[in-house]
């Protein structure tokens, strides 16, 4: 009965079969992908989050300190917005959470990879001038270095990620599903809302030294 429909009906059959492994393999993946979330999810926020408490709180305040807490929050933030990645994913990419959470769920996670490389990237360079300049490094590598320079790497992961923030948005089609997508047709107020963040972050840094 196959071959009896003629060489293109066994094409369209041989279709709709890959088409349906296509499918199944996506399924599996969705699935894994929220599993991985999920444990991501509760180990991120109670690791993380023993991690803020003892370096912010328990620890005596050293340079080394600083660069934990601050990897710590940046991982914290990250993993505590996952369950809205999960639902995401769970509701087949329907995003019910509005716009405003829909920008701040991607602002997020581009700000934790921008502040977590640039973090790792000053701690190399931290412990390479401990090594090299070592009685430089004895007298000026403080705690309020640190800091100050940990808020100049979180400023910046914000400018990098801030994008996001203006254009992200949210769409519904015609089957009632709502994507949370880029869309680059920036309006007037969304370049009002990108010119005060940036001019915000300079105000900020205007006056302030750092290695003061």
């Amino acid at each position: 009965r196959l071959l009896g429909t003629g060489y293109q009906g066994v094409k369209f059959y041989c279709l709709s079969a890959e088409e349906q492994d296509i499918g199944i393999n996506d399924a599996h993946m969705h699935i894994l992908s929220m599993v991985v979330y999920s444990i991501a999810c509760l180990l991120g926020v109670t690791g993380n989050g023993l991690v803020i408490w003892i370096a912010g709180f328990k620890m005596k305040k050293t340079v080394n300190a600083v660069w934990f807490l601050n990897l710590a929050v940046a991982d914290f933030i990250f993993t505590f917005f996952l369950p809205f990645s999960i639902a995401y994913t769970a509701l087949g990419f329907h995003w019910p959470f509005g716009k405003l959470l829909c920008k701040l769920n991607s602002t997020i996670a581009f700000l934790n990879m921008f502040a977590s490389v640039f973090l790792l990237t000053v701690i190399s360079m931290d412990r390479c001038i401990s090594v090299i300049c070592p009685v430089w490094s004895r007298n000026h590598r403080t705690p309020k270095l640190a800091s100050n320079i940990a808020l100049v790497t979180w400023s910046l992961a914000f400018i990098i990620s801030s994008p996001y923030l203006i254009f992200r948005d949210t769409a519904t089609n015609s089957k009632n599903v709502t994507s949370c997508y880029n869309n680059f047709a920036l309006e007037f107020h969304d370049k009002a809302c990108l010119f005060y963040c940036f001019a915000s972050i300079s105000i900020l840094f205007e006056n302030k030294p750092i290695f003061a």
